[in-house]
């Protein structure tokens, strides 16, 4: 018998009884946890019109219905087995399970790499915003995020690699613990190219994003003509580091490596190794699994236009007032010609005024004032 037959088969002890119930009132909790909220999240960005840009609109959703599946389908598995210490279907359902799940956390963490390309983007590149607003573009998003998805979860469905019971064996996932040449080749890859290469992303693009933040809020308009236009672009750079995109971006970070880095290094160990303690293989998929509930937590929650569109949606008195898009421009009279552009007065009703000699089009339009709301930012 090979090593790693000795140390992976179930059914030989490897938890006690007690951390079996543990884990699986711990699925229980987070899989009825990860449904209801990812419900709330879809619903909301769909009837409460959050006023996203396109694109991040459709990722959000797109991650929310993924994690709605995951939850639905593949906690109730891992759950009722764990409460019999064995894998109780059969093996045909461990390699759909197995499948189901790494095509879905795939996806997700393929939206989440889209999203913070989306938002360097449209922080850092505003000349290239044009392709993101065209109609296809979200389709065509879509479709790159599935196909990197599926292209790397069906190999093992056709022979390079497998999908085989987890070390605890009350659930399934790719074999980590082969020493072929199949085995060791696929697993390098999608490490590389499913967790790797998402970490550079995330890490150069929000790296970047902060450090635009920055330096356009300490920035003033200082030409002696500025457009409209950005105007614009200032007054939502500038506002989305007053509001949440400092903070969303290091929690998207900060999700991403809880949720996956222990994961990936448990699993690039255990290829060479098999001499690991059980909380150390349990642990890791664990914090993997959570993150059906944190990614919406991080995308949805920590943005104030979803916090408003949730509580009109929800509010009884509609009290919430709704999120105005169209700037308004009005003439100053009286006013004596400005040099640049410079915060005339934020109101009480969420509205930042820039003033000065403003051109619209390449025409200058005069000494004008644009009045801003300040959740401008559309990211």
């Amino acid at each position: 018998m090979s090593n790693v037959t000795a140390v992976y088969l179930p059914n030989e002890g490897i938890l006690t009884e007690a951390e079996y119930m543990c884990i699986g009132v711990y699925l229980v909790v987070l899989g009825a946890l990860s449904v209801l909220f990812n419900i709330f999240v879809i619903i909301v960005l769909v009837k409460g019109n959050p006023n996203y840009h396109a694109v991040h609109n459709i990722l959000l959703l797109n991650i929310s219905v993924s994690d709605l599946l995951l939850s639905a389908v593949a906690y109730p598995l891992w759950a009722s087995t764990t409460f019999y210490y064995r894998w109780i279907w059969s093996d045909a359902w461990c390699t759909f399970s197995a499948f189901w799940c790494f095509t879905l956390a795939q996806n997700d963490m393929n939206t989440l790499a889209a999203i913070s390309m989306c938002r360097y983007i449209i922080v850092c590149k505003p000349q290239y915003e044009y392709y993101l607003m065209k109609p296809r573009s979200k389709y065509v998003i879509l479709v790159a995020i599935w196909s990197h998805s599926l292209l790397h979860t069906t190999a093992p469905l056709f022979g390079w690699s497998s999908y085989k019971q987890e070390a605890f064996g009350t659930s399934c996932s790719i074999d980590w613990t082969g020493h072929s040449a199949s085995v060791i080749t696929y697993n390098c890859i999608i490490t590389l190219t499913c967790y790797g290469v998402h970490l550079f992303i995330f890490t150069y693009c929000y790296y970047f994003i902060i450090q635009e933040l920055k330096a356009v809020a300490s920035t003033p308009l200082n030409d002696q003509i500025v457009s409209v236009e950005k105007v614009r672009w200032y007054h939502r750079v500038s506002t989305s580091l007053a509001v949440t995109m400092v903070k969303t971006s290091l929690a998207m970070i900060a999700v991403f490596l809880i949720a996956w880095t222990p994961y990936a290094i448990v699993s690039i160990y255990s290829m060479f190794s098999n001499g690991l303690h059980p909380w150390t293989l349990v642990i890791p998929t664990m914090l993997a699994k959570s993150s059906t509930l944190l990614n919406p937590t991080v995308c949805a929650l920590l943005s104030c236009k979803f916090r408003k569109a949730a509580m009109r949606l929800f509010s009884r008195k509609n009290k919430v007032k709704p999120i105005v898009d169209e700037c308004q421009l009005q003439e100053f009279k009286h006013s004596s010609t400005s040099s640049g552009v410079r915060i005339c007065e934020q109101g009480q009703n969420e509205r930042i005024q820039y003033r000065g000699n403003l051109a619209h089009n390449d025409v200058f339009i005069g000494d004008m004032t644009i009045s801003l709301p300040l959740d401008y930012n559309i990211v």
